[in-house]
């Protein structure tokens, strides 16, 4: 057991949520996400900077620049992305953990024991239950909008095939969007 640094509880060992409180007790951005959010802000600011420039001097340089920013802001994305499935995917209970009680788990979060079949845990509220298709649904409709914002960047420096950008953009949001639905559905109609 340890004690809460919020409100100075006694909590599991290994919780990342006091079951009192219900602060988080451990931070939830991970590596990626930290690296993927400052490369991403990296290359939104040179996007825009080259940006300027390249309105004012219409020099092939700064549309270069500009380009390298964009792909730089994708790369954030991308790690980010991949940063936040990586929390939310390899989230699993300790197994190392034996529970003595049949039909009982240990809560993820906060680490108190509850019923095997709960998808909420009642002492902490955080839900067991992960959406990851939700997750990777934002993550398709989040990469088309910035593959579309691509488009009209490119499309304002009168450089070449625009609309291919807004036609994979498009798709990708698409494709996004029906993962929603299937998702929503599949939740609807699924009994637990």
């Amino acid at each position: 057991m340890k004690s809460c640094p919020v409100c100075y509880g006694e909590i599991y060992e290994k919780a990342l949520k006091c079951h009192i409180c219900k602060s988080f007790v451990k931070p939830r951005v991970n590596e990626g996400q930290f690296w993927g959010t400052l490369l991403m802000v990296t290359g939104i600011l040179v996007g825009i900077f080259s940006y300027v420039w390249f309105l004012g001097k219409t020099d092939s340089i700064w549309l270069q620049v500009m380009i390298a920013g964009v792909i730089l802001a994708y790369l954030g994305f991308l790690v980010y992305g991949f940063g936040t499935f990586y929390s939310w995917f390899s989230l699993k209970p300790n197994d190392a953990d034996s529970m003595d009680e049949e039909g009982k788990k240990r809560c993820f979060y906060c680490g108190g024991i509850i019923d095997d079949r709960a998808i909420k845990c009642p002492l902490c509220q955080g839900y067991l239950r992960q959406e990851r298709g939700k997750i990777l649904a934002t993550f398709a409709v989040v990469s088309g909008i910035l593959i579309m914002t691509t488009a009209y960047i490119v499309g304002l420096a009168k450089s070449t095939y625009p609309e291919s950008y807004i036609q994979v953009g498009f798709t990708v949001i698409v494709a996004g969007l029906l993962l929603f639905m299937v998702q929503a559905l599949r939740h609807r109609y699924t009994t637990y």
